[in-house]
């Protein structure tokens, strides 16, 4: 069965190594929930992005709308303070659909703006059908980057 949100806009992900060794800096509970079969379009929805001990916040994440009908193109951006933008090398997201499974999707980096990760997906299901996916936002270091050892010293 198909994944509950399908990419709609292919954009290159820059030269970040996927095989290379990373080490999530955020709160594992910084989750997004998305209502896909909504008869409405719902107002935007955030999440305040935390440091790995969810003590510091670290940054905002937002998918707009928050939900809408099957077909709604979802907008998903992080944004980091900038005085963490620079220790964070990757943002992926998590989704999961229930029955309809999970996937991790890598966000896009933005060129201009080293803080702002974005990501546009397109929701599908069946006619009728109604779900609450959850969008897990996970920020990370890399491991082997010998520009970023703050990050091991600033809490992250």
């Amino acid at each position: 069965m198909p994944l509950a949100l399908i990419l709609s806009l292919v954009v290159a992900c820059g030269d970040k190594d996927e095989s290379a060794d990373y080490v999530q800096v955020n709160a594992t509970d910084d989750v997004i929930t998305v209502d896909v079969g909504a008869t409405d379009v719902l107002e935007a929805r955030t999440v305040e992005l935390r440091s790995n001990t969810g003590a510091v916040v670290i940054g905002e994440g937002e998918v707009s709308p928050g939900g809408g009908p099957i077909g709604t193109v979802h907008t998903l951006s992080v944004r980091i303070d900038a005085e963490y933008a620079e220790l964070i090398d990757r943002a992926t997201v998590r989704i999961s659909s229930g029955d309809r499974g999970e996937d991790e999707y890598t966000l896009t980096q933005d060129f201009a703006d080293e803080g702002l990760y974005v990501y546009e997906l397109k929701s599908v299901g069946a006619l009728g059908e109604e779900r609450e996916d959850v969008f897990t936002l996970r920020l990370w270091d890399l491991t082997t980057d010998p520009e970023d050892t703050a990050a091991s010293d600033s809490g992250l």
